[in-house]
């Protein structure tokens, strides 16, 4: 399953997500033996996006910091640290299973823009407050907030 998180500029929030998901589907690989795990494709793989993005613009420095203190690992295919922001564009939206928007604001932008893919549109189980431009403490709790959202949205069983 191909899913995008969205927020609104793409340096917080939907990255720390997406990396949140990468992570925990590549820890649900890890519970195959070896031998087969290399044969398996993950069942989510997450990006991101922004609906008001700077393109080009890094991860907010404290997002990563969330991250790594949270022990999330980077998947080597998805590095969170070299991310940099972009806009959802049309080949996005239509080549994703789901479209996450991490607040009722994201949910209603991608409806407004995206008609056409209602049916694979959702919102996090709790609202997400914007991060951006706060301290580390603030990053860190929008960080817990967003795990138990991605647990419970698409790993149900790792509650």
């Amino acid at each position: 399953m191909r899913v995008c998180f969205v927020c609104t500029g793409n340096t917080c929030r939907s990255p720390m997500a997406a990396a949140v998901a990468n992570a925990l589907a590549a820890k649900q690989r890890e519970n195959f033996p070896e031998a087969v795990r290399d044969c398996l494709s993950p069942s989510v793989e997450a990006i991101s996006a922004g609906l008001a993005a700077c393109e080009g613009e890094p991860i907010a420095k404290n997002a990563v910091a969330a991250l790594e203190e949270a022990n999330v690992a980077p998947v080597p295919e998805h590095d969170y640290r070299a991310h940099t922001a972009h806009m959802l564009t049309p080949e996005v939206a239509e080549a994703c299973d789901l479209m996450v928007g991490l607040s009722g604001s994201h949910v209603m932008g991608l409806l407004m823009q995206y008609p056409q893919f209602a049916g694979k549109i959702t919102g996090m189980p709790k609202e997400i407050s914007d991060p951006w431009g706060q301290d580390l403490s603030v990053y860190k709790a929008c960080l817990a907030e967003i795990t138990e959202g991605v647990k419970t949205l698409l790993f149900s069983s790792e509650k």
